[in-house]
């Protein structure tokens, strides 16, 4: 919330002083909803989610390949991608989407904080923006969100499984899950582009 408020406040500061001398603040709802809500938001809320949870997931997955709990569940005749991986592919799936949502909602909201402080009216923000925003947009979005969900919640799990016997290579799994999920989210933000 702090990073997407602090992000939205300053491109639309400077948006507002900037185009204002030109008189194009018209363009300032298209700045937001193209810049903000539909490019930044989603691939920065990936990338926490990635750093922070990608991380957890490969490690957590790669300790259970090497304490044998992999190996137990696939002799009771369980198998661990469905019983360990589909619970945390749906996390990501819906934490993604939802700390978007909360990402765009306060960028929106810090916009306005940052127009209004800029000498615009709040009834004149909301007119721009909303005019700005199409239903194109929102399901870019939450196409970019679910497709980000699913990098952070696939490849990291592939590479926590990947483990074989070592501990030494726990933490060398989770770094690499989270360098190649990050590589694929920007991967995947330019194949949306």
């Amino acid at each position: 919330m702090l990073l997407s408020g602090i992000l939205s406040f300053l491109v639309i500061s400077q948006a507002v002083r900037e185009l204002g001398r030109i008189g194009a603040t018209d363009l300032i709802g298209t700045l937001i909803v193209v810049v903000i809500v539909r490019e930044l938001g989603p691939l920065i809320t990936a990338l926490a989610i990635a750093g922070r949870s990608g991380t957890a997931i490969a490690s957590e997955l790669a300790t259970n390949r090497v304490m044998g709990e992999v190996r137990a569940l696939e002799a009771m005749g369980i198998d661990p991608r469905q019983y360990l991986v589909l619970p945390r592919l749906g996390a990501c799936l819906v934490s993604v989407f939802v700390l978007l949502v909360v990402f765009d909602v306060v960028a929106v909201v810090a916009g306005f904080a940052a127009a209004s402080f800029n000498g615009m009216t709040g009834a004149r923000y909301a007119e721009i923006v909303l005019q700005s925003l199409s239903a194109r947009d929102v399901w870019l979005t939450v196409a970019k969100a679910l497709a980000f969900g699913l990098i952070v919640g696939l490849v990291p799990s592939w590479f926590g499984l990947s483990v074989r016997r070592a501990s030494t290579e726990i933490p060398v799994a989770a770094s690499r899950a989270t360098v190649t999920a990050i590589v694929g989210i920007f991967l995947c933000a330019a194949l949306f582009g």
